[in-house]
């Protein structure tokens, strides 16, 4: 018996040491791992456990704040019945410089603690296990984001012992958290500039990091001077602080003091008296004249921002995706002349109102979902193959409209004097808003900041930029309302717009088989058929409405016609998305893999990765003019250069990410690495003297 007591014993203590350290797992640049404080977890007691990370040389991950970019670290807990993980405790945070910009983040083995309470009902002599799904990125010259599944077992037992080696890293890591001091501080504006007062400060070297992103410009100056007790600290106000400035300021003070790095807490709350010190500015102002700091100068970002947002909405005009709508519009203008120049005005005005309020619309939806946790990007809904169907069928039917099946707003009686009188507002509305939902997915010339920034700004900034980015896509329309002399430039009306309006029904037709080939590559061979009887059953409906207008009121006809409409939509609801879309071409390529991405860096391999989508024309276009040409394709072979493919036809958060880590949010995005690790964003629109450049002088 006493032996088998001691064996007893052994496997105990052998068994409850096991159980205080999870198992490592490995992922591309990162070991990472769960640990325990202490031997078990007492009931009614807070048991400290630890994701504990180690980092390949060079590399870091994320503060809570990442700063210019990144990513912080994300867990998703699996606890037993009772069980409650608290608030994440991160490291103090260092800087991270990358040129202009500056992240927030950790390097080497850092230690993320996670306070887990402990109900009062567990039973001792049962083990408990804590199951972790953690998200992180991790970026050196390129950005990877990595997760792993991290459990540890261990042991409910009515009292608990240090665990050697574990207990010495955690209580480090919790003595560096940040302290909170009680340090009364506030916060004011002067001359453009934040000014953070707090009373009371440690001596040390400081910096302030912000909590929260977008407040604080986080590669700016920080300019700080010691008067009466209190340490002042300027601070270069960020984009959402000018849109919406905060009435708390939270966020960490750090102060280097010999050799030892102290984290506070502070919450500085806003004073409409304070008046920052002249010697802090003048501080500031040397130090900024002197490059000692960021940009320090975020005011003028935003204004930057709206007229690339605007250029880039007048040049959509202009682009492969909006070639259609521009069809169409030009068939309405056609027959706006000889019209009154107060309905020229009313058409400008009705069409300006479409665009925006469709990209109004688009934009809440997209930045609610977004805020919800969704991973998409602008151009997200013709990432839905019921989406597109619907927006084929639609166009299909404008197609036929302009051919002369059917009338809108007119007999078809009167349609041969009809066709040359105005369409009426609610028609230049409802082209405005089709413009939109076909332009969204074309990301052109000046966009890819802009857009890139709304996905991530306060609302009224995001929708700031759609708008004008609204304004630029109807401003040639919006102009004829505003220069009259442009509308009397128009050609007189006359049979000739007859013909017109039908030869723009092919350009929709065109635009049909566009949209079709796209649902065929999300959701298969059976969409195309589904889609393909919907067409017919929607000839029906409007060869019936048109029956019913040549006899002038006919509500059986016309109720005929509303149902075949609703039997040709009804059966594209249930579309749904198929296998992953590949594409045929005679070039090499390979899926978008990030893994195999970081290693063809560490080898030193060129890379040219093409961030694409069906539904994208623009990412056709330069595949079919560029990309797939016999001359680049043996470029490729040549330089031995990788093609990879990150394809956004259907939903990928892995591959939104990438976009967005881009400062993009859509596609076409041409990515081309040297070999070296370093990464040049190539123009959306690509021609062949480029890609040549591109590859033979850098191949």
């Amino acid at each position: 018996m006493p032996m088998l007591r001691l064996l007893l014993a052994a496997f105990t203590l052998f068994a409850a040491a096991h159980a205080q350290t999870g198992e490592a797992v490995r992922t591309g640049h990162a070991t990472s791992r769960l640990i325990s404080e202490q031997s078990a977890a007492v009931p009614g007691e807070t048991l400290w456990v630890a994701l504990a990370q180690e980092l390949d040389e060079g590399w870091h991950v994320y503060w809570k704040n990442p700063g210019d970019s990144g990513l912080p670290l994300n867990l998703g807990w699996q606890l037993p019945e009772g069980f409650e993980a608290g608030e994440l405790g991160y490291p103090l945070p260092h800087r991270l410089p990358l040129g202009p910009l500056t992240n927030f983040g950790h390097e080497g083995s850092p230690t993320f603690l996670v306070p887990i309470k402990v109900p009062p009902g567990a039973q001792p002599g049962t083990m408990a296990r804590l199951d972790v799904f953690a998200e992180w990125l991790i970026c050196l010259d390129v950005c990877i984001p990595e997760s792993a599944d991290l459990s540890l077992s261990i042991p409910i037992a009515a009292s608990a012992s240090p665990v050697p080696g574990q207990t010495e890293r955690i209580r480090t890591a919790r003595s560096a958290q940040p302290r909170d001091l009680g340090l009364e501080a506030a916060f004011s504006e002067a001359e453009g500039t934040v000014v953070l007062r707090i009373e009371g400060a440690p001596e040390g070297d400081p910096f302030f990091y912000p909590a929260v992103g977008g407040l604080i410009e986080p590669s700016s100056t920080q300019a700080t001077l010691r008067e009466d007790g209190a340490l002042l600290i300027a601070l270069t106000p960020g984009i959402e602080y000018e849109f919406e400035p905060p009435q708390t300021l939270e966020g960490l003070l750090t102060l280097a003091m010999e050799g030892e790095e102290v984290g506070v807490e502070i919450a500085a709350v806003r004073s409409e008296e304070m008046v920052a010190a002249a010697p802090l500015l003048a501080r500031l102002n040397a130090a900024e004249a002197g490059g000692g700091g960021g940009s320090g100068a975020s005011s003028a970002s935003l204004p930057l921002l709206l007229l690339f947002a605007l250029l880039g909405g007048l040049i959509l005009n202009a682009m492969p995706c909006v070639f259609p709508i521009v069809f169409l519009k030009a068939s309405s203008i056609a027959s706006l002349a000889g019209a009154e120049r107060k309905t020229i005005r009313m058409d400008a005005y009705a069409y300006t109102a479409g665009v925006l309020v469709t990209f109004a619309i688009m934009a809440v939806v997209l930045l609610s979902l977004r805020a919800a946790g969704a991973q998409l990007g602008w151009g997200f809904q013709l990432q839905s193959p019921v989406a597109v169907s619907i927006l084929a069928l639609i166009v299909f039917l404008i197609g036929l409209n302009l051919a002369g099946m059917f009338e809108v707003g007119t007999s078809f009686q009167g349609a041969g004097s009809g066709l040359a009188q105005k369409k009426g507002p609610a028609g230049s509305f409802f082209t405005g808003l089709l413009a939109v939902l076909v332009a969204a997915p074309c990301i052109g010339p000046f966009l890819g900041a802009p857009v890139g920034y709304a996905l991530t700004a306060p609302p009224a900034a995001a929708m700031a930029v759609f708008l004008v980015l609204g304004l630029g896509l109807a401003l040639p329309y919006l102009l004829l309302a505003f220069v009259p002399s442009l509308a009397e430039k128009l050609p007189r009306p006359g049979a000739w717009m007859i013909r017109l309006k039908q030869l723009f029904a092919f350009a929709m037709f065109g635009t049909v088989v566009w949209l079709v080939w796209v649902v065929s590559l999300q959701a298969g061979p059976d969409a195309v058929l589904r889609l393909g009887i919907a067409f017919v059953v929607a000839g029906l409906a409007a060869w019936l409405f048109g029956l019913a207008q040549e006899k002038g009121t006919s509500l059986p006809l016309q109720a005929a016609a509303a149902l075949a409409l609703v039997v040709a939509i009804v059966p594209l609801t249930g579309l749904q998305t198929a296998a992953p879309v590949s594409y045929a071409g005679e070039t090499a390529k390979e899926p978008y893999d990030e893994t195999r991405l970081a290693a063809l860096m560490e080898e030193g391999q060129p890379v040219f990765i093409d961030f694409t989508a069906a539904w994208c024309v623009t990412c056709q276009y330069n595949k079919r003019v560029v990309l797939e040409t016999a001359e680049i394709r043996d470029l490729f072979a040549q330089t031995g250069t990788v093609f990879m493919v990150a394809d956004l036809t259907n939903p990928d958060p892995i591959i939104t990410a990438a976009i967005e880590r881009q400062g993009r949010s859509g596609v076409p995005l041409y990515l081309y690495y040297d070999g070296t690790g370093e990464a040049e964003v190539l123009p959306q629109i690509l021609t062949a003297k480029l890609m040549k450049e591109t590859l033979e002088n850098r191949g």
